[in-house]
């Protein structure tokens, strides 16, 4: 993909233990914390013990993305599928950039195709969700771009600095991805 005549590619590969400072930096850094809901720093050991029992145990699927933005490549955020219902079919998608000089580039939304593509196609699932605070309208417009539909909005459902926000329900079915 090329987007202001910057030649892009995104590839994720499988989170691993030796990503565990990324992770960290990148979550714990004010931009990203903005837009999750948890607002609590996350240490090393937080990252450890829930990579040791969560992701290398396959209850979450989770990647790093890699971008090669112009002549540079670089781990730039991660992405993923977590809380998967075998059973019924679905998982909750995640994703956030950590590095600075990569948003705003479109990574983000070659990223989320390539976990949707993983989501729908090897782990056959037929719904991803996401939840996603009100005031991030690049997110919603982003996930809107790329098939997510608004299913609803939960009122003042989540409150930070005694300041309340509506939580806006979002998913994607593989019968609209495959479209």
């Amino acid at each position: 993909m090329e987007k202001n005549n910057i030649q892009l590619e995104v590839k994720l590969r499988p989170l691993a233990l030796s990503d565990t400072d990324n992770i960290v930096k990148w979550r714990n850094s004010q931009f990203v914390k903005n837009n999750l809901f948890s607002q609590n720093d996350l240490t090393v050991e937080q990252h450890v013990n829930y990579f040791n029992n969560v992701v290398s145990k396959g209850k979450c699927y989770q990647f790093i993305i890699e971008a090669k933005i112009g002549m540079e490549t670089l781990d730039i955020g991660t992405t993923f599928i977590k809380n998967i219902d075998f059973d019924n079919r679905k998982g909750e998608f995640g994703i956030f950039i950590g590095e600075e000089k990569a948003r705003g580039k479109g990574c983000a939304k070659l990223a989320i195709k390539e976990i949707l593509q993983i989501a729908f196609n090897e782990l056959n699932l037929n719904r991803c969700y996401l939840e996603v605070l009100s005031n991030n309208q690049t997110a919603i417009k982003l996930y809107k771009k790329v098939g997510f539909q608004i299913e609803g909005t939960l009122h003042q459902d989540y409150i930070r600095n005694e300041e309340t926000y509506d939580v806006i329900l979002m998913a994607i079915l593989k019968e609209n991805y495959m479209k």
